[in-house]
């Protein structure tokens, strides 16, 4: 561990039974609405471009996965933090702004992040292997988190490999079954040209968090014109494993699922089932619920929840005397360990993410908020 890291008092791979046993006061999540995410990291609030799975006719299988160019011929989205999330709430006009206690414009929610930050933190129990980091920021009485890339990937790590191969499966699969408003597009990319977020909140232990996340739909034959989507996911694994391949799948793979479909409140789950040739045989629809009963056995939803919370605390507690937009903490989870660590990176610095516009943003709304309240 970097000597000038502190080591906060919590064990991730340690719990205890009533961990086990009782669940967190977690609220059901709620959809706000959504954006678009261009590739070049164009930001566009939208609830038109919803992107729909679409399970294709059994003639159409198998649906084969080989890519068609190589793979390192791929450009990578850009990494823009909390941006998206910063411009979904300014473009939200008052909805999630309050006259804080100093009279000045702040956020009405405790915590604003992505769902990859919860999921890590639900998974990092049962994670062994891979670590990460993230970058907390607080400013007027919110806590903004985003996962920091502070150290590159080993590129001939199988592990590595075998991801990035499993994300280009899964990118593929899904050009032959998702479309948006569930239309085929004719162009085979199109999917991924612009990647639609969804918005959602819960109340945790009496905090309001706001976070996005990548979403996908299923259509629903009894909808009316307007009514919400019904959230979905799409995965993919192996047609045919042996016991210790399920039992492995089990513990990382269904895992991350379970805890993305809690997190969003989905209920149901498209699994594809490919060969070792990359060819999908079929897709099946399964309930979240099944899954979790499938895997009782291999992991604990209480031990996951009860993680997030206290780290979640714990994370309040180091971060409330400050109150400034630059200053970052950053927490850094080992994974070998279980152990996660922080330390301070004061005023501005390479990891500061929380923009200038953002800050003039809540100092211009100061004034029209208390002229707003004082009509009321």
């Amino acid at each position: 561990m970097i000597s000038n890291y502190k080591i906060l008092n919590i064990q991730a791979h340690s719990w205890t039974e009533e961990d086990m046993l009782k669940f967190p006061t977690i609220s059901k999540p709620i959809s706000h609405g959504g954006f678009i995410w261009s590739p070049n990291g164009q930001f566009e609030r939208s609830f038109q471009k919803v992107p729909y799975i679409v399970v294709p006719p059994p003639n159409k299988f198998p649906i084969s996965l080989r890519l068609k160019e190589p793979l390192q011929k791929r450009e990578k989205m850009p990494k823009i933090f909390l941006d998206n999330m910063l411009l979904y709430i300014e473009s939200s006009s008052f909805s999630y702004l309050k006259v804080g206690n100093n009279l000045k414009a702040e956020l009405n929610v405790h915590i604003v992040c992505t769902s990859e930050v919860l999921e890590l933190m639900m998974c990092a129990p049962y994670e062994k292997k891979t670590g990460w980091s993230l970058g907390v920021t607080r400013y007027r009485n919110t806590m903004y988190i985003c996962r920091i890339d502070s150290e590159k990937p080993d590129p001939f790590d199988q592990d590595y490999l075998k991801r990035i191969m499993q994300e280009s499966w899964l990118r593929m699969l899904r050009s032959h079954c998702v479309f948006e408003n569930g239309v085929e597009m004719h162009n085979q990319s199109a999917e991924e040209d612009c990647r639609f977020h969804g918005v959602f909140s819960f109340d945790l232990n009496g905090q309001r968090v706001l976070f996005d996340s990548p979403v996908l739909a299923e259509m629903n034959p009894n909808g009316s014109i307007g009514s919400p989507p019904n959230w979905a996911d799409l995965q993919m694994r192996l047609l045919h494993m042996s016991r210790s391949d399920w039992s492995v799948h089990n513990r990382t793979e269904a895992l991350k699922w379970w805890v993305k479909c809690f997190l969003l409140g989905v209920e149901s789950l498209y699994i594809a089932h490919r060969d070792e040739n990359a060819f999908v045989h079929n897709i099946k629809k399964t309930s979240v619920r099944d899954l979790w009963k499938d895997c009782e056995k291999d992991w604990s939803t209480g031990v996951c929840a009860n993680f997030m919370v206290r780290l979640l605390n714990c994370m309040s507690q180091v971060m409330a005397p400050i109150d400034c937009p630059s200053t970052v903490y950053l927490f850094k989870f080992d994974a070998s360990q279980g152990i996660v660590s922080y330390k301070g990176l004061q005023e501005r610095n390479e990891y500061t993410f929380v923009s200038d516009w953002f800050r003039m943003m809540l100092d211009e709304h100061t004034n029209d908020l208390q002229a707003k309240s004082t009509r009321v």
